[in-house]
Formats: C-alpha cells, structure tokens, sequence
C-alpha cells in the first residue's frame, strides 16, 4: 500500500492500514506528511477564517464582553482594556498561525507518546515510540479532513461556532463560559478520531478494539476538560 493510499483509506479502513504499517518498515512520512498538511491546512483555514468580517466582529463582541468583565472586577482600568482590545486585533492572525504550527507538531508528538504509554502500562504491550507515531501521525489525517469542514461551515454560516458537533446546536455559544468551551471541543471529527487512534493502538498492541478505545477516550476526555478550563477546548485533540 502506497503512501498515498494509506492517507486515503486510514478514513474507511483502518484496521488494514495500519496491519500495513505493522508489518512494513518504519515510514517517516506516515507521520510527517500529515503534520505538515496539518500545518497548511490549519494556517490556510485560520487566515481565511479570521479575515471573515462577521467572524471578526463576533470576536471583538467576545473580546469586549471579557475585558468589560475584568474592569468590572478592578483588575484592570478601562484605558488598559482599550489597549488590550488594539493589540488582540492587531496581534491575532499571526499568533494563531503561530499557534496553529505549534499545535499541529505538538499533537501528533503527544498522542504517540499517550498511545505508548497506554500500550506500555495497560495493554502490556511491547510497542516502540516510533510505531505510535506512525500511528498517531496517521490519524491527524481525520483532523485535517475535520479543519477542511470547519473552514467550509464558517465560511457559509458565517459564525465563528459553525464546528461540526454541539455548538451547531447551541443558539447563544459564548466562548467566556466554561461550559461552552468544553462543548466546543465536541465534534463528529474528535471522536472519528478517537477510534482510528484506538484500531491502530489495539492493532499495534493485540488488544480488542473496544478495552483499547476506552483508555483512549478517557485520554481524550481528561485532555479536552483541562485545556477547556484553560480557555482552548478546540485546539487540544
């Protein structure tokens, strides 16, 4: 099975692309191609995205709703909140690009880390960094299908929330609630995820699907609760 093919077919049949990999050669590229269309998909999505007027002006209400909170409170004066608000808009399409490349190396490196430490500790299983990574790398695939969506969604629906998951469904989403951040997290495209990474943990591990995809998905829970709490639910898988 090409490279090519096994981009492709990790989104209907995992099990025999990653039965591929199990008995191939180490690939570097079922790993960095993927990272590196995780990259220009994400840069090309946020710029477009963020240069969307109505998205824009969602995210100054959001923004302004946030820093009015904070002068409320007295923890900081109107003068300073005005000055917050210029150097968000100045400073927020290249931070997110940043962001967005930081995000697509770090997320592959730490779900190969978290598949082989659930292999290692609860499947006992003999596993290697490098084939997790494979693994790993593979299945950001479904991640960038899922940016594509999203790019598409904003961009007819003109709403910075038009994520393919709950916060279609929630008609006053508002990124300063905890609540809504975490139900932001939630999408079709996360747990499509969750099981391709566990078919390839429990191919790799020779465990069943369903004992490998609930360790990975109490991974991803804890992962999505602690960074929603910390303002950035959509960004963690």
């Amino acid at each position: 099975m090409s490279l090519a093919a096994r981009l492709l077919n990790v989104f209907a049949i995992p099990g025999e692309v990653f039965e591929v990999v199990k008995a191939s050669r180490a690939s570097v590229g079922n790993w960095l191609l993927p990272m590196l269309l995780a990259m220009v998909v994400g840069m090309v999505s946020a710029i477009s995205i963020l240069s969307q007027p109505a998205i824009q002006g969602q995210m100054h209400e959001q923004q302004a709703k946030l820093l009015a909170r904070q002068v409320q409170a007295g923890k900081m004066t109107r003068a300073q909140a005005d000055q917050t608000v210029a150097l968000v808009q100045k400073f927020t399409v290249p931070l997110t690009v940043i962001a967005t490349v930081m995000v697509s190396v770090i997320r592959v490196l730490w779900w190969a880390f978290v598949l082989w430490l659930l292999g290692r500790l609860f499947l006992k299983a003999r596993l290697r960094y490098g084939q997790m990574l494979e693994v790993a790398g593979l299945g950001t695939m479904i991640s960038v299908l899922g940016t594509i969506v999203l790019l598409l969604l904003t961009v007819k629906l003109a709403h910075g929330s038009a994520t393919p998951g709950l916060p279609l469904v929630i008609s006053d989403l508002d990124a300063t609630r905890k609540s809504h951040v975490v139900a932001g997290a939630v999408t079709v495209f996360s747990f499509w995820q969750v099981a391709v990474l566990s078919v390839g943990l429990g191919r790799f591990a020779g465990a069943p699907f369903l004992r490998a995809a609930w360790l990975v998905f109490a991974c991803w829970v804890l992962q999505e609760c602690f960074f929603s709490l910390l303002g950035f639910g959509q960004m963690a898988f």
